[in-house]
């Protein structure tokens, strides 16, 4: 919103304001017998100014969380002022407003006679108990550039729906919504994303290819690439010299960050420009070598090659890096296979420190079916005036899911406002985007109530990502139902598929939510007071009923972990007086008990979870009785068979792990040759039905597509499934020796390791006395 609209809309409020005072007051003069009881039926709603930023914010880019915008504090030095908010902004904490079914109203305020509660838990609650549905807002993703966000716009303008725009336009066809974020685009950030990932080649001058030269390489790659997170593979060139293939998280440590440079002309070796790290770099990894190998810095080359950005971008450097061999990374682990990469990815991403540039935010704000759709609309449209008056938006509502039961109005927005801030939402500015949300939806009669997953016990939902990828893999849409069938073939996208399958099941079947944390059980303790009072005072209401069971079990079972956790942790802890292994057991009894029972009382998903967690402490306790038996005895250094003998608690739940992804692996692969025996039945039918007209010879392209990916797809399943049967084989001979990397084929054999080793770990961190066994073992 410019200055001048600013002052204009203003202007209108203090006359809308004027007019209000005007008329209560010529009301009263007309009615002698004092204050009418329903004065608020008559009363003008005022909508508060925006407040606009202080100076020193403005200046320096705060975001709309009030949080400072780092990449424009690294310019801009700080001005002097107070702090403040911008328009749209979230208000800082403990300054929030009262709104009618909000989250910051007091818990005891009652419940007009509509059911438009007035605030705070109990009024939640008996909104909920009232049949209200819980306000839904969530960002489904962030786009950079145009391309991108004009592909977002238009996923929202699909099946012809009108786009309406944050200054009242509608945009009715995909050339429109191309346009409007060809205008958009001019006020886009023009940063690229961060280098989070590199490519690196090491070669010490002078190192023979013998037991002392490798020892000398693993040195100057460790000491190289202290504090960053690394994988490397050691080689011999074509002139017979050792060489090192590293990839390295560019952030390490500290405030340390590698940075590459191009040379300004291309090299002698190379076509292309060469690249090298920056001097800063260069000469602190040099010293760090000479430091720890005793190696001269000067006969050391490293030349970095290309860099990649975010967790996919690590997953795909090290899949190239173990193309010609496997790896060992900063952790001593071996990667050796797809597996081992996407693994290694997910335990890098804290530490890349990665940052990605966002010009356009893709919201959702969902309702149950049989919502009224012109309410919910004119809801959205006030709520993204009310929350983003200053950013450029559009906006649609999508009745298409209504027969899945639920409808959605979308909304693209722009990340920065034309003040320089910016959206960086956090679990506070949802919250407080609900409560505006539901303000707004029940000054359109709808019954919508801003509450929290937590309150409710609720597992975490999906998202509308999830659904499309379902979608698409089982319910082809007819106008690219190839494209569709062959992006559910490829053997690429099966984990993807049946994770977002998984997490639309857990969603659906809604498990009750385990308070883990303090302030979960806090807020679960706090939410059965309220619900307790709601069911006293409505008894013959179900749904009090049931949330309040609900929330009992929650607690029950939360208390119960928190207990284990607490206890276990005490058996476990050195201590000067040292607690035997018989009393060790009789606690283990004890839980084992309560655990038993208690999960005898829960089903589903619930019930897995807590078998899951509670499991954990327990063989943690299991393992640790096994050593302070041998250490009763006097044993000193454990052998391979004492290894087995401790493991022995736990290979009754490996074998029966390994079992499963056996049934299941065997399973799949007999599921994909079938996949890939009717793709094969369908192309033949295409090429019988076939012309030379282009359209059937692009059907007759992606059919066959199709079946090359359905029988790669079925091969890979072959194999895995190949290899879970010789997994479940060695887990059964030997729980306790870590499964060989060969067999690694899937995800879950890889975690089946991981639990392999983590028990071996933690045997050898359980008693220092005892002499580590890392020799003995075999991979």
């Amino acid at each position: 919103m410019s200055r001048a609209a600013q002052i204009i809309w203003w202007l209108e409020q203090v006359e809308a304001a004027r007019r209000a005072v005007a008329e209560a007051r010529a009301e009263r003069r007309r009615r002698p017998g004092g204050l009418d009881d329903n004065v608020g039926a008559r009363q003008v709603h005022v909508a508060p100014l925006p407040k606009m930023p202080p100076a020193k914010d403005i200046i320096r880019g705060a975001t709309i969380t009030g949080e400072r915008d780092e990449e424009r504090a690294r310019s801009i030095p700080a001005a002097s002022g107070g702090a403040g908010a911008g328009p749209g902004a979230s208000p800082s904490r403990g300054a929030r407003g009262p709104t009618s079914g909000g989250m910051s109203a007091g818990a005891g305020a009652g419940v007009n006679s509509t059911g438009g509660g007035q605030g705070g838990p109990l009024g939640r609650a008996r909104q909920l108990a009232a049949g209200y549905q819980p306000a839904v807002i969530k960002v489904v993703s962030y786009a950079r550039g145009a391309a991108r966000a004009t592909a977002t716009g238009q996923y929202v303008q699909r099946e012809d729906v009108t786009l309406e725009t944050h200054d009242g336009r509608l945009l009715t066809d995909r050339e429109a919504v191309a346009d409007e974020m060809k205008a958009w685009s001019t006020d886009f950030s023009k940063r690229a994303e961060s280098q989070d990932v590199g490519a690196f080649r090491l070669k010490v001058a002078g190192v023979a290819d013998n037991t002392e030269g490798r020892a000398i390489y693993e040195k100057a790659i460790a000491s190289a690439f202290s504090g960053h997170r690394h994988a490397a593979r050691i080689d011999v060139d074509n002139k017979g010299q050792l060489e090192a293939h590293v990839v390295a998280a560019m952030a390490g440590s500290g405030k340390e960050r590698f940075r590459i440079r191009e040379a300004q002309a291309a090299g002698q070796e190379y076509d292309a420009r060469p690249r090298r790290l920056d001097s800063v770099s260069d000469a602190a990894v040099r010293a760090r070598i000479a430091a720890v190998s005793g190696v001269d810095g000067e006969v050391v080359t490293i030349r970095p090659a290309a860099t990649s950005h975010g967790r996919d971008g690590v997953t795909y450097r090290l899949n190239k890096l173990i193309e010609k061999g496997a790896a060992i990374d900063d952790g001593g682990k071996t990667l050796s296979n797809v597996a081992d990469a996407r693994i290694a990815a997910r335990e890098w991403g804290p530490s890349l420190r990665s940052q990605s540039a966002r010009d356009t935010m893709h919201l959702i704000i969902s309702a149950k079916a049989g919502t009224d759709v012109a309410a919910l609309t004119d809801a959205a449209r006030a709520f993204l005036h009310d929350r983003f008056a200053d950013h450029k938006f559009m906006f649609g509502v999508h009745t298409d899911k209504e027969s899945s039961g639920h409808i959605h109005a979308h909304a693209v927005i722009t990340v920065k406002n034309e003040s320089g801030q910016k959206i960086h939402p956090n679990r506070d500015t949802f919250a407080e985007w609900r409560e505006v949300y539901a303000k707004h939806a029940q000054a359109q009669g709808l019954k919508i109530v801003a509450t929290s997953a937590k309150e409710r016990a609720s597992s975490q939902s999906y998202g509308p990502k999830d659904k499309a990828i379902v979608d698409a893999a089982d319910r082809p849409r007819p106008a690219r139902a190839a494209r569709d069938r062959a992006y559910a073939a490829d053997p690429a996208n099966q984990r993807l598929i049946d994770n977002a399958r998984q997490r639309i099941r857990t969603a659906k079947t809604n498990p009750i939510r385990l308070p883990m944390s303090a302030p979960d059980r806090k807020v679960v303790n706090e939410s059965i007071v309220v619900w307790k009072a709601v069911a006293v005072e409505q008894p013959s209401n179900t749904v009090a009923k049931d949330m309040l069971e609900r929330l009992l079990m929650a607690q029950t079972v939360g208390a119960i972990l928190h207990t284990i956790s607490k206890r276990v942790e005490f058996l476990t802890r050195e201590s000067e007086m040292p607690i035997t292994s018989e009393q060790m057991v009789q606690d283990l009894r004890i839980m084992n008990d309560a655990v038993s029972r208690t999960s005898d009382l829960l089903d589903g998903e619930t019930k897995q979870q807590f078998r899951e967690t509670s499991g954990r402490y327990l063989e943690t306790l299991a393992n640790r009785i096994d050593l302070q038996r041998l250490q009763e005895r006097g044993v000193q250094q454990l052998s391979r068979a004492d290894v087995e003998a401790v493991v022995g608690a736990n290979a009754d739940r490996l074998i029966e792990h390994a079992q499963e992804i056996r049934v299941k692996e065997e399973r799949e692969a007999t599921s994909a040759e079938r996949l890939a025996n009717r793709a094969i039945d369908v192309e033949r039918g295409q090429e019988a039905r076939g012309s030379i007209d282009p359209t059937s010879q692009e059907e007759l392209k992606a059919e066959r597509a199709i079946v090359v990916g359905s029988q790669q797809s079925a091969a890979r399943e072959a194999r895995e499934a190949a290899a879970a049967v010789e997994a479940a084989q060695a887990i059964a001979e030997h729980p306790a020796q870590p499964l060989p990397i060969s067999l690694i084929q899937t995800d879950a054999l890889a975690k089946l390791r991981a639990e392999q080793e983590k028990i071996v770990r933690e045997l050898e961190a359980e008693k220092p006395s005892l002499q580590s066994i890392k020799g003995q073992r075999r991979s």
